[in-house]
């Protein structure tokens, strides 16, 4: 995961592991974001790199820890933990040779790119026309491959590109940071102990397992490796060896990281022969409260609806049930998505980084831009404003859930509760218009 930038955190991409998240999203599109909060200050350099190793025999730690005086105590202390969990005492020796503290691992946890830039702005960076055209390249290359690869595991090719593609940009980006350093600084620093701690036992349970040594375990910020940028946890369970050379190895075999992909969805429940959706044009008197991933109903429902597709045919026949988004309101583009769709989300769960993926791999393979048009006039909302929208929607008994900045399913549904009782069209679309009359009506 990332950084690539740092894929974010999520279960390898996998499911949610940071509690908002999370996200990688799309290091690879390295979106500039607008910082998400303001930066604390920093130890000094020089300081860091002459912090001395802490002694773990000097703990007897049972669990993970939870606070430290230091970087390198805290790494002491987990050392300490992983031998209580059985892991072997050589492997935990000498993992940790060399590992220092880097506040900036912590700073970019806070800024995630797939949840503080507007949609049309990472879209326009994560597809971009240079990346669909190398990414064309990469596809007549591995052709034959991504057809094997979809006859295994039902995950179609443009797919598999878009994850490529958006997490390490088609392998130009893993990431240059040791795992091990890098998940013991989230655990240190960036208030994700119980993930870090996770991950290392994973990371240790790799090497200890001679599938790699420690020094092969490279990449973002976050911890993630390899072309398909997967966490350790992950790496133990679904990286495959397509290639046979008896490892799974992600770094140098795209065979491999591209069939792990692959097997990824499939184990968080990838439909064979099931888009993953499509662009579709909504009805004048569309019900934009049912616009949400959680509002899911047969394509029938839609149709009754008057929902078309992008240019203007009756939709086609679905299996299962699909969900309608608006990711910039009612002004914005609207999508029809099926179960894959959220299959992509658990990859990610950000809908930008899935939309991205979803988009990079249907242009890779001939398809065409989105028809709607994007609101980008509007500015973003600061880290600020949006804690501000959150507070006041709270204070008006509308559960916007944690004050954090990060506008999620509850946050934007606690804005659809506002938007009906002020008689605006109900798309949980949260800008500064909103916030505006949120501020007027702040003592109603």
């Amino acid at each position: 995961m990332q950084t690539r930038c740092g894929h974010g955190m999520r279960r390898s991409a996998g499911a949610v592991v940071f509690g908002v998240l999370v996200a990688l999203a799309g290091c690879a599109a390295q979106p500039q974001s607008q910082p998400a909060a303001p930066a604390a200050a920093q130890p000094d350099a020089s300081a860091l790199a002459a912090s001395k190793p802490v002694d773990y025999r000097l703990f007897a730690e049972t669990s993970c820890p939870a606070s430290a005086a230091s970087y390198q105590e805290w790494v002491a202390k987990f050392q300490s933990y992983a031998l209580h969990k059985g892991r072997p005492e050589p492997v935990v020796q000498t993992a940790f040779v060399g590992v220092k503290e880097d506040p900036e691992i912590s700073d970019r946890a806070a800024k995630q790119p797939e949840f503080v830039t507007p949609i049309w702005t990472y879209l326009d960076r994560a597809v971009s026309d240079d990346r669909v055209a190398r990414g064309q390249e990469k596809y007549r290359a591995n052709k034959a491959l991504l057809a094997g690869i979809e006859q295994d595991f039902g995950v179609p090719p443009g797919i598999v590109m878009g994850i490529w593609g958006i997490e390490t940009d088609f392998g130009n980006n893993f990431g240059d940071h040791n795992v091990f350093e890098a998940l013991t600084n989230l655990g240190y620093r960036a208030n994700r102990e119980d993930f870090a701690c996770a991950e290392l036992l994973a990371a240790l349970d790799i090497v200890a397992d001679g599938k790699l040594p420690p020094a092969r375990l490279v990449g973002s910020w976050a911890g993630a490796m390899g072309h398909p940028q997967f966490l350790p946890s992950n790496y133990l369970t679904l990286a495959v060896d397509r290639d046979g050379s008896g490892t799974a190895d992600l770094w140098e075999s795209i065979p491999d990281a591209l069939a792990s992909a692959a097997n990824h969805l499939v184990d968080d429940g990838w439909t064979r022969n099931l888009p993953w959706g499509f662009e579709v044009k909504l009805p004048a008197r569309f019900p934009y409260g049912e616009a949400e991933l959680d509002q899911r109903h047969p394509i029938s429902h839609w149709r009754k609806l008057g929902v078309k597709t992008a240019d203007g045919a009756a939709l086609p026949d679905l299996p299962g049930n699909t969900s309608i988004l608006v990711l910039a309101g009612h002004r914005g583009p609207a999508f029809l998505i099926t179960e894959n769709f959220q299959v992509i989300l658990k990859y990610n769960y950000s809908t930008s980084y899935a939309l991205s993926v979803a988009h990079l791999g249907d242009r890779i393979l001939g398809g065409k831009r989105f028809a709607g048009t994007w609101p980008v006039a509007e500015q973003p909302l600061s880290l600020e404003e949006r804690e501000e929208v959150q507070a006041l929607l709270n204070a008006r008994g509308l559960d916007a859930g944690k004050v954090d900045g990060v506008l999620g399913l509850k946050t934007r549904k606690a804005a659809r509760g506002f938007q009906k009782e002020i008689g605006w069209p109900q798309d949980g679309f949260i800008n500064k218009a909103l916030l505006d009359e949120l501020r007027k009506r702040r003592a109603a």
